[in-house]
This record gives structure tokens, C-alpha cells and sequence, in this order.
């Protein structure tokens, strides 16, 4: 029950697998489709995802890449939906986890376990075997975009109209609506689109719009419009200022939208979600699209509007957005009502402990950087380097946020999930450095077990073409040991001796943690061994040598058996401290043995020089060596050598 399921691999769900990933945390990832991009994926088999032939991302390149892995140079400031699609391609294939994504395989079913965790019922929609494994977590990545919502409740009449009728979802491309009269529905970003698309091909195109709305260029001044937006606007300026602002930079690049026939907005700018568009409004402009309020009924192959008017139809599209929904979790666990979800902070759900969500918001801003910024918190709460909070106490966020939407925007179901991009990477940001708080307190205050007995760290070998008692020289002189060994900085003789009984003083570090060890050598055979016991916490570690093809095979070793039951707990103490754990602490050792093998093998075969010919025949080259900080010049290796 170690690993986590991630449910999808569209841009929310891949940045959740890398934030896993770099964590090391194991995951499996279904996606329904055979390739990863989500909506962003033209012509995905996934059965879910849409977009159309012309679709571009509405915020610019700049504010969408994640920050882990910036978009190509050569990407223009707005890039289609190929170039995203590639972009995703290359993040899965950086960062190396395409392999833990089971692609052409849907969740069905999402259950609690009992004794805790969750049951994952998946099924491969090529074969329709199903399969059920229990995880420790599961994140929601499964996008909000996918199951159309149609007018509710349908205009009266409309099953009698004449004409075509579809959902915004399944547009693909203008051509079936050559020559015909369009009627869009919808004012948001695919309404503009479409409309724009299909009036280059219609008889006419109309737009029906139930309130008016601002519309945004995607330039201003040559720029990527979002890129004048900044932090210290959205957050700590006040949002009447940000009206002011705003409204003064509309009118000096595009006007007010009332000037091209649309209907003037019955909203403050920031109180709906803005449309996005640069060539809506010269649609207008030239007469291509006409604007009308919203549909009263249809008779046949007539349109009839509020105001009275009405018009001659051959086709509607809805543009009326999505419904929230997730099929494969029950009612019980979860049931949006009006696109409503209570989860705290926009990720968690508080009733039920392992459930989260990633990209389950409408943003003012990036989806891809906002999720990103999520799995990152969702990584370090399944790390346990962040807690949270009471459930009462996250519930009151849940009530206070829901609140402050309520007073902003306008009551629709287009506004329940809706954040703010800069703000909100702030709120995100405080809380994982207040979740990390919780965490080290929660740590102080748990008992932490103490190391078994039988805990033994590996051992570590390496070959070194220089002769044993070179490289016995070398480890045997304890004032050199903070050049070879990170796990000993720094080493002051007590004495003078390399022999037994020898006894030195060790300063070491991590981090800004600073500690002092006394140390008594209790083995030193010329050439063959050293070894020494730590004595302020009983670990033994030291060195074996042995001829070995014309060099020495020297394996480092560590023995923590001599421990007491109070240094044992003392260790375990520090490792939970530092190295989140044994595991932490296993690796922290190996690296350490590593890296000193690597540094002596460096200095002792500079010493030695290149290996004779054999034969004829030059010796193999060991190849490269990677040592992470020079430790010793020839003339001082010479010099430890004698």
C-alpha cells in the first residue's frame, strides 16, 4: 500500500508524477487515452478531451510553463495545441516517469480500504480486464473540462428546432458550417473562438450573450498582455486600484467594448471571468458577428431572443460550459452540487484523508503553473515533511473562501472554483511553509523508535589501481580523513598515533547542525585494514584492503551492533532529525561511502601514475572518476603518500 494512484496525464496530472517522482515517492498513473496532454492532445482516443483544430492557450508562454521545465525559446508567445502537446511529451520524457504511466486503462471505481488507504479499480479499454490495487493516496488529476453541460434547463422548443444542435465539446472545425446561419451561445474563451472561426466560413454568426463581459487582447504594446500582470499587482494592490489600472489600459488599447455592438457589461471588471480573444472584437468591427441577449424559445427553424427580436437559425452551439463530476468516486465520498466542491486550500478533501485534487479550479491565470504549485504541496504532505490542519480548521477555509466568492463574482456556476493566479500561488506557498511547522512539531512531540539491533548499513567496494599499502597510507592518516570522507570534516589527532589505541577528534556537519565525536582506533594492519569506534555513540566503521589484479580492493564498512540501547535511540533521533528516517539515513551512509572510495581512488592512482603495458597490450583505463571537490593536488598527494 505504498505507492499512489494519479488519475490522468493531462497537464495537471504529469505535474503531479513529477512532483512524486523527484520525491522518489512510487506511483501509478491510468491514463484513458494512448498519449498524455489531456484537452491539449488534438484528436485524443482518451473519449474525453476536446479541442479544436485552431486552439491556442490564452495565457502566455511565460506565465504557462512549469517552473520546473521552461518552454523552448523558439515557442511563440502563444503556442497551439501541437507545440503543447510536444511540450508535455518532452516534461514526461525530461524528467524520465514515462513508465509509470498506464496509458488505454480508465478508473472505474474508487473505494475507501478498510484499515485505511484506497481500493483503485482500473479497466483496459482495449482488453476490458479490470484490476484492483490498494494505494496509500489517490490524486485526482482527471481535468474539469470534459463532460459538457448543456443549458439547464433546456430552452422551451428546443426539440423542434429544425436546424443542428451541439455542445462547444464536440467542435473540431468551421467547414460544417459553411454557408449556413450560426448561432453561438456564450460569451467565454471557446465561445470567441468558435464564433470567430465560424463566421469566416457562415452566412452570419451571432453571438447570444446573457450578460455583457470585458474583453481582454492577448497584446498590449507588443506584449503578451499577462505579462504586465505581476505579484505585487494582484496582491497587494487594492482591487479597486486594480479596476482602475485595468480599465485604463482596456481603454487605451482596444476602447470599450459597447463601441463595436456588444452589450456593455452589468459587472465590475474582475467580478466574472474575463473573455480572451485578439480578433473577437474586429469580428464585431466588420460586421462578421452580430451580438443578441440570451434565447427566450425556439420555433422550428426560428431563434426568438428576450428582447423580442428574433432570426432565422441553422445551427446553435453551446458554449455553456462543463459540469465537475467524477464517475468512478461514490456520492458519498464526493458529489459536487452546482460545480461546487468543498476541498481545502482548492486540493484536499477533509472528510477523507488521502483524497486530493490537482488542476480542480478555474484560474485567472496558468492551470499548468497553479497544479504544478499544488503536487508540490500534495508531494511534501505524502513525504510527511508537511501536516495539516484540524479538520475544523479546514473547514473554516472551505466556508471563508466560499464567502469570498460570493461577495466578488457573479453568482454562476462558472465562478465556484475560481482563484486568482499570483494570490494564489502565495495562499499555496503559506501553506506548505506553515504545514512544514506542523510537521517538525508533530515530529518533536512522537516518540521516534529506536534502531534495531540487527540494523546493519551495506558495505561498499572499489577497485583502485595502486598498491594496498599506498592506499593504506592514505585512509590510515586521520588528519587527511576530511578530504577523502564527507561524514568527517574535519579530524584532529589526540596523541599523534595511527595505531591502535590511536585517538582523534571528528567535526562534522549538515547543514547548519554541528556536532563533535571522540574516536579510538582499535584496528591498523599496514596495508591490510583500519577500522575505528566512535565512542560517543558506539558506531564502528574502518576500511578492508586486498590485492586484487595488480591493484587493492578496498571495501568500506560500518557496524552499528556495539551500539547501547540509548546511543541506538540517540541515532534513530538524528536520522529522523536530518534524514527523514532509516531510509534517509541508508542513503545518506551509502553516498558517503561512495563519494570517500571515488576521492581515494583519485589521489592514490595519481600517485601510482598509469598502469605498465601488459604485452604490449596499455592496461584498461578505468575511465572517469566523478569527485565532487578537488581533494588533493599531485605534489599533496606525494606528500601524504610518504
Amino acid at each position: 500500500m505504498e505507492n499512489v494512484c494519479i488519475i490522468g496525464a493531462g497537464a495537471s496530472g504529469i505535474t503531479a508524477c513529477q512532483a512524486l517522482h523527484e520525491r522518489g515517492i512510487g506511483f501509478d498513473c491510468f491514463e484513458a487515452g494512448s498519449e498524455i496532454g489531456g484537452n491539449w492532445r488534438y484528436g485524443n482516443d482518451n473519449g474525453m478531451s476536446s479541442s479544436y483544430q485552431s486552439l491556442h492557450i490564452n495565457t502566455s508562454k511565460s506565465l504557462s510553463e512549469y517552473r520546473a521545465f521552461p518552454m523552448p525559446a523558439d515557442y511563440p508567445p502563444f503556442p497551439n495545441h501541437v507545440q503543447m502537446a510536444r511540450y508535455f511529451d518532452d516534461f514526461v520524457d525530461h524528467f524520465g516517469f514515462r513508465d509509470s504511466i498506464v496509458f488505454r486503462t480508465e478508473v472505474v471505481r474508487v473505494r475507501r480500504a478498510e484499515g485505511g488507504g484506497w481500493t483503485v479499480t482500473a479497466r483496459h479499454r482495449d482488453t476490458g480486464e479490470e484490476t484492483t490495487r490498494r494505494y496509500r493516496a489517490v490524486l485526482v488529476a482527471n481535468g474539469h473540462h470534459w463532460d459538457p453541460r448543456w443549458p439547464e434547463p433546456g430552452f422551451p422548443g428546443a426539440d423542434t428546432f429544425t436546424g443542428t444542435q451541439t455542445h462547444s465539446h464536440y467542435y473540431k472545425v468551421p467547414d460544417a458550417y459553411a454557408g449556413k446561419r450560426v448561432v453561438v451561445l456564450g460569451f467565454g474563451n471557446s465561445a470567441s473562438d468558435i464564433a470567430v472561426e465560424t463566421s469566416k466560413v457562415s452566412a452570419h454568426t451571432t453571438m447570444s450573450i446573457r450578460s455583457g463581459g470585458y474583453v481582454f487582447p492577448k497584446f498590449m504594446f507588443g506584449k503578451a498582455g499577462d505579462d504586465m500582470i505581476n505579484p505585487f499587482i494582484t496582491r497587494f494592490m487594492p482591487r479597486e486600484t486594480q479596476r482602475w489600472v485595468m480599465a485604463a489600459l482596456l481603454r487605451l488599447t482596444i476602447g470599450k467594448v459597447t463601441d463595436y455592438g456588444l452589450p456593455a457589461p452589468q459587472h465590475k471588471l474582475f467580478n466574472s471571468h474575463p473573455t480572451v480573444s485578439e480578433t473577437l472584437l474586429a469580428a464585431f468591427g466588420h460586421g462578421d458577428i452580430t451580438a443578441k441577449p440570451t434565447i427566450s424559445h425556439f420555433d422550428r427553424d426560428t431563434v426568438h431572443y428576450v428582447d423580442g427580436t428574433s432570426e432565422v437559425a441553422d445551427a446553435i452551439i453551446y458554449c455553456t460550459g462543463y459540469k465537475i463530476s467524477f464517475p468512478f468516486l461514490d456520492d458519498s465520498v464526493i458529489a459536487p452540487t452546482d460545480n461546487e466542491v468543498a476541498l481545502f486550500h482548492r486540493v484536499v478533501d477533509p472528510e477523507h484523508e488521502g483524497l486530493y485534487f490537482i488542476g480542480l479550479f478555474q484560474p485567472l491565470g496558468a492551470t499548468t503553473v497553479l497544479a504544478e504549485a499544488q503536487a508540490k504541496w500534495v508531494a511534501d504532505l505524502l513525504a510527511g515533511t508537511a501536516a495539516l490542519p484540524s479538520v475544523a480548521d479546514m473547514r473554516v477555509e472551505i466556508t471563508r473562501y466560499r464567502r469570498a466568492l460570493a461577495k466578488r463574482y457573479v453568482a454562476s456556476k462558472r465562478h465556484t472554483i475560481q482563484v486568482d493566479h499570483y494570490p494564489y500561488l502565495a495562499e499555496l506557498a503559506k501553506e506548505r511553509r506553515v504545514g512544514a511547522r506542523r510537521a517538525r512539531k508533530a515530529a518533536r512531540r512522537r516518540p521516534v523508535p529506536a534502531l534495531p539491533a540487527s540494523y546493519r548499513p551495506p558495505e561498499v567496494s572499489l577497485h583502485i589501481d595502486a598498491d594496498p599499502m599506498t592506499v593504506w597510507r592514505l585512509i590510515s592518516d586521520v588528519r587527511q580523513m576530511g578530504r577523502w570522507s564527507p561524514e568527517c570534516r574535519r579530524c584532529i589527532p589526540v596523541g599523534g598515533r595511527r595505531g591502535v589505541g590511536g585517538r582523534f577528534v571528528g567535526f562534522n556537519r549538515r547543514g547548519k547542525v554541528v556536532w563533535v565525536t571522540m574516536n579510538r582506533v582499535e584496528q591498523a594492519e599496514a596495508g591490510r585494514s583500519f577500522a575505528f569506534r566512535t565512542t560517543t555513540n558506539g558506531v564502528r566503521w574502518g576500511y578492508r584492503l586486498e590485492p586484487r589484479d595488480g591493484g587493492t580492493l578496498i571495501t568500506e564498512w560500518w557496524d552499528v551492533s556495539g551500539q547501547s540501547p540509548a546511543q541506538r535511540a540517540r541515532t534513530a533521533s538524528f536520522a529522523e532529525m536530518l534524514l527523514n528516517g532509516y531510509a534517509g539515513h541508508n542513503d545518506e551512509l551509502l553516498q558517503g561511502m561512495h563519494t570517500t572510495l571515488a576521492r581515494l581512488k583519485s589521489v592514490a592512482e595519481r600517485i601510482t601514475g598509469p598502469r605498465p603495458a601488459v604485452n604490449g597490450i596499455p592496461a584498461a583505463d578505468p575511465g572517469p572518476v566523478a569527485v565532487q571537490r578537488e581533494v588533493a593536488t599531485e605534489r599533496d598527494a606525494a606528500t601524504l603518500a610518504g
